[in-house]
C-alpha cells in the first residue's frame, strides 16, 4: 500500500492516532513548541481524530503555532501511508501502547520513529526510546540536525516471520 515512488521528505514530524488522553497529543504540541525555539520552520502533521481534537487546536493557537502544525484529520490509510513516506520522524508521545503497528508503518515509510514505550527487548534499528519529554525533543532535533542523515526503510519482521514464529507458539 506504499508509494512506488520515491517520495519528498518535506515533513519534519508527523503523529498519527486517535486524538484521545492516552495518546497524549497535547505533550506532542508542546514539545513542537519547545522544538520551534531551535527549528523556527519546523513543519509538522497531525493525523487523527477523537474528543481532544478541539483542545488540541486551541492549544496550537495558543502556543503560536499555526503555521508549523497542519491538523489533517481522519486520513484514508493509503494516505497516512503517504503522509508518513514524506517524513523525517514518527513522534510517538502515547503513556501506553503493544507492539503499535502505527510505528511499524512508520519505520517501513522511512521515518525515524520516537517513542516513550519499547515494544520489545531487541533493539529495533531507527526506533528511538527515550525516558521523558525532553529526551523525546532532543532526540528530535538530534535527528533534525543531521542532513545527511539516511531515511531508510525498515521491516523488522515480514508477515511471514511473524507467522513462524506463531506457529511455534502452536506446535508441540
Amino acid at each position: 500500500q506504499f508509494e512506488k515512488e520515491i517520495v519528498q521528505k518535506d515533513i519534519d514530524i508527523v503523529g498519527a492516532g486517535s486524538l484521545i488522553p492516552l495518546k497524549q497529543y497535547d505533550i506532542f504540541i508542546e514539545m513542537i513548541a519547545q522544538m520551534k525555539e531551535q527549528l523556527p520552520a519546523i513543519k509538522v502533521t497531525l493525523i487523527g481524530n477523537g474528543p481532544e481534537k478541539n483542545k488540541l487546536e486551541t492549544l496550537i493557537a495558543k502556543l503560536g503555532l499555526q503555521s508549523n502544525i497542519v491538523m489533517a484529520g481522519e486520513l484514508p490509510h493509503a494516505d497516512v501511508l503517504k503522509t508518513m513516506q514524506g517524513a523525517k520522524i514518527f513522534l510517538h508521545p502515547s503513556s501506553y501502547e503493544g507492539f503499535g503497528i502505527v510505528c511499524l508503518e512508520a519505520l517501513h515509510a522511512g521515518a525515524h520513529v520516537i517513542s516513550f514505550i519499547k515494544p520489545m527487548n531487541k533493539e529495533i534499528s531507527n526506533w528511538h526510546i527515550v525516558s521523558n519529554k525532553e529526551e523525546m525533543i532532543q532526540k528530535a532535533i538530534e535527528i533534525l540536525r543531521q542532513p545527511t542523515l539516511e531515511y531508510k526503510s525498515v521491516i523488522p519482521y515480514t508477515i511471514e516471520q511473524s507467522v513462524q514464529r506463531m506457529a511455534k507458539l502452536f506446535s508441540l
